[in-house]
């Protein structure tokens, strides 16, 4: 039995103000800590371009986190801190763009296991390991023939850039130019994202917020788009207004056998930035862990816990004593 109903979790995020880390106030345990664990992290897709480092659209997925302890990985539950899959996976658990769990057992291959299907299905139906899937690669390029954004996507059995329909995207979008190229496979014309060029952020619709200025760019969670500038890591906000400024570092670690343009041979890691969830943003400075609102307030300051990390329905991951336990804000009287 789950500690935390998904109606009372209802009933807590009814209680705070609207938008990301909108409310400020003291914070109390939801969750007393008593997790053991090294590190706990956002179950986040894997590899996909753009997609990499991303949350799933799924919303029953939303509420998973991997958790380490010690060499192993398990997943956790974010609303009761509870664990979903004991530590037994040789790396840190992702999603394929699908959702499939890309899972790796002791030899370091990709799991296929009907008894850990069963037992994840019985957390969300639709959860189930993929030993062998190959994900599709996104990413969305600025044309500037059409002023319009483009979803440029691609596998092993060709590529396609259709212009972004508004309705298939209500958060922001991290652009770079595009340059049409000639597609073997489809055999046609496909636009990608210049090499090596710079992001801007832009609506679906194709409207430009910023000019292509930042390193990196993250697709947008909460109404805010992560962007990193000088190796420092900041958001915008739905107007294109860097309301967090980039002087943070990223927060939990992703890693792909594939590059942002697809290349198999590539093996890459990047460390990203969290998203804002309805609790706000976690940011890392020095070492230390903060949690801002999507204004940049100060919801908890730094260095006040040892660690934090992303949780769904209002919470957030809070490690005392070198336990994890799930904190909620103190709503007004």
């Amino acid at each position: 039995m789950k500690a935390i109903s998904r109606m009372a979790a209802a009933g807590l995020l009814l209680a705070l103000l609207a938008g990301c880390g909108a409310g400020q106030g003291s914070y109390e345990w939801a969750v007393e800590p008593r997790l053991q664990a090294d590190k706990i992290e956002p179950l986040a897709v894997s590899g996909g371009g753009i997609l990499e480092g991303s949350l799933p659209k799924d919303e029953a997925l939303l509420d998973l986190c991997a958790a380490q302890q010690g060499e192993l990985w398990g997943l956790v539950d974010g609303r009761t801190g509870e664990w979903v899959v004991e530590p037994r996976f040789s790396q840190r658990p992702t999603l394929c763009p699908d959702g499939h769990l890309l899972a790796t057992g002791p030899d370091g291959a990709l799991l296929s296991d009907p008894a850990l299907d069963r037992q994840l299905a019985a957390y969300d139906p639709e959860l189930q390991t993929e030993p062998g899937h190959g994900g599709l690669g996104v990413e969305y390029v600025w044309d500037a023939e059409s002023a319009q954004v483009r979803r440029h996507s691609w596998n092993e059995s060709g590529a396609q850039s259709p212009v972004l329909e508004p309705e298939e995207s209500g958060e922001l979008l991290p652009v770079r130019k595009g340059v049409w190229e000639y597609n073997e496979l489809e055999g046609a014309q496909v636009m990608k994202a210049k090499p090596k060029s710079l992001y801007a952020a832009a609506t679906a619709d194709g409207k430009l917020l910023t000019d292509f200025v930042y390193e990196q760019a993250r697709p947008g969670s909460g109404g805010l788009i992560a962007v990193e500038k000088k190796g420092k890591w900041g958001y915008l906000n739905g107007q294109g207004e860097l309301v967090i400024p980039c002087k943070y570092d990223g927060v939990w670690s992703q890693s792909t056998d594939r590059d942002v343009q697809g290349n198999d041979s590539a093996v890459w890691q990047r460390i990203w930035p969290a998203p804002c969830l309805e609790a706000g943003v976690v940011v890392r400075k020095g070492g230390e862990y903060a949690l801002l609102s999507s204004e940049g307030k100060t919801l908890i300051g730094f260095g006040s816990y040892q660690a934090l990390a992303p949780a769904p329905d209002g919470l957030v991951w809070a490690k005392q004593g070198n336990l994890w336990g799930l904190l909620r804000p103190v709503s007004a009287s």
